[in-house]
Order: structure tokens, then sequence, then C-alpha cells
């Protein structure tokens, strides 16, 4: 399995994505590793039918694959790769408003999981109080652009631990990063 995020290009990829249940899915398989529908309904309280139903949407854009490990009900998925990116597309490429609109909307789902997830752990009594950061700058597109890149490799920096490249410390326990960037232009 690849940690080489996959670069998403397609509206149809970002719809796929763009489902509550079709997230948690991908969030099982990428840190349990392969997983059949009853095990993801077990630990998602959906019904294996439905996780079924959503595993092939899924395959149909190449995020999940079966293992072939498995024969009847008992068969095995598996990410393809872990993590995705998009970006916006430029305003004279072909199928970009589609494209931009729905990445947005997937942007703000993906916002909301993350935020309702950083709320829920941050009522946990626990001696994990990891905090939260927030700032401003002027920054040139091109600084802008490095400063992403820089975090995205800091949130990278163990992710061999997801995929199984690298042991797990004992002690540790699954945290959950977001890292937004955003420049106010002044447009509307």
């Amino acid at each position: 399995m690849s940690f080489d995020g996959r670069r998403l290009r397609t509206a149809g990829e970002l719809k796929a994505l763009a489902h509550p249940l079709r997230m948690d899915i991908i969030e099982q398989l990428s840190i349990n590793g392969a997983m059949t529908a009853s095990e993801l309904g077990d630990a998602l309280d959906e019904t294996p039918a439905n996780c079924s139903w959503h595993l092939r949407k899924l395959a149909e854009h190449k995020f999940v694959e079966e293992t072939h490990d498995g024969h009847g009900r008992r068969r095995p998925w598996q990410m393809t790769r872990i993590g995705v990116s998009f970006h916006a597309l430029d305003a004279d490429e072909p199928g970009a408003a589609v494209f931009n609109r729905t990445a947005r909307a997937l942007q703000s789902l993906m916002v909301e999981r993350e935020v309702a997830r950083f709320e829920h752990n941050a009522q946990a009594e626990d001696d994990w109080d990891l905090g939260a950061s927030q700032s401003a700058t002027y920054l040139t597109r091109e600084e802008a652009a490095s400063l992403a890149g820089r975090i995205l490799e800091l949130l990278m920096e163990h992710r061999g631990r997801l995929t199984g490249d690298e042991p797990v410390p004992e002690g540790a326990s699954l945290v959950y990063m977001l890292s937004l960037l955003s420049a106010d232009t002044g447009a509307e």
C-alpha cells in the first residue's frame, strides 16, 4: 500500500468521497488495514449491506479494492493508497467550474468533520491537551505554497506508522491533524 497521496483530478472522484459514511470507511481502512463490510458495519454502527454498497462506490473510483483473501460474504477490502489531495483547477481548464465547486463542498465537509472530532476529543479527560494554534501574516503566493508544503511534510513525518512500514511506539495514540491555509485576497 502506498502513502504517497493520490491527487484527485475529476469532480467524480471528489463526489465519491463527499459522503460521511465513505469518509468513515476510508478512515477505518486507512487506520486498521483490510476489513470486511461486516467488520466496517460493526465499527461504524452501520449495516454490512450499506457498507458494502459504499465500498463498491469507492472501488469504482479506485480508492479501495478487494484483497482477494476471502470468500463469500467474508471479503476484505483495503485502501489502494493512503491520502488524497486536490487543488482548484484554473478557470480555463475543462470542467473547472464543476470541479472547483465540488472541491469546495468536500473541503467544507472535511473541515466540519475534523472540527467535530476536535471538539469531541477536547471533552475527554486526559493529559493529552495539545491545544490549538491560529496565526496570520502577509505572504506571497509562492511563500504560502512553500509554507503549505512544509506543513504537509511535518504532518506526514510519521506516516509509516499508519501504513505498517514503521512500528507504533508503546504509549502512542492516534492523533488527528488538520492544516488550513486561506488567503484573504479581497475577492468576493
